[in-house]
């Protein structure tokens, strides 16, 4: 018996191709949704890693202007053409009968196409 009269089988058949076809279809799915979630939560860290620090540069500045008497009330405004499309809403209360000076701070940013906003409140003695 020769070498020849055994022929090998070379080639896959069309089914193993559609099989694999598909693996690789599934797998390369699953890597962009996993690419794409990775970029959201990447844009909401940064977002609020942004918030945070308006939220701390400005109870900063609250704390320098609560010590010179700064009156009761509702103020607002926004961050400058650094930060165009966040904003501020500050409401200071009346010092208390402990001498205590109430601040709550909202900061509006605007996340993911909408609006957000985020509270902060804290006591000035």
């Amino acid at each position: 018996m020769s070498a020849r009269s055994r022929s090998p089988n070379h080639g896959f058949t069309l089914v193993e191709v559609l099989v694999a076809a598909a693996v690789l279809a599934i797998g390369l799915l699953a890597a962009l949704t996993a690419f794409s979630m990775a970029a959201r939560v990447t844009g909401a860290s940064r977002n609020d890693t942004l918030v945070a620090f308006l939220a701390q540069q400005k109870l900063a500045e609250i704390q320098l202007l609560a010590r010179s008497g700064r009156p009761a009330g509702t103020t607002a405004g926004d961050f400058g053409p650094q930060h165009p499309r966040c904003s501020w809403r500050l409401t200071v209360s009346g010092r208390d009968e402990r001498n205590v000076t109430w601040v709550h701070l909202v900061i509006s940013a605007p996340e993911a196409g909408r609006r957000r906003e985020t509270h902060f409140s804290t006591a000035i003695f």
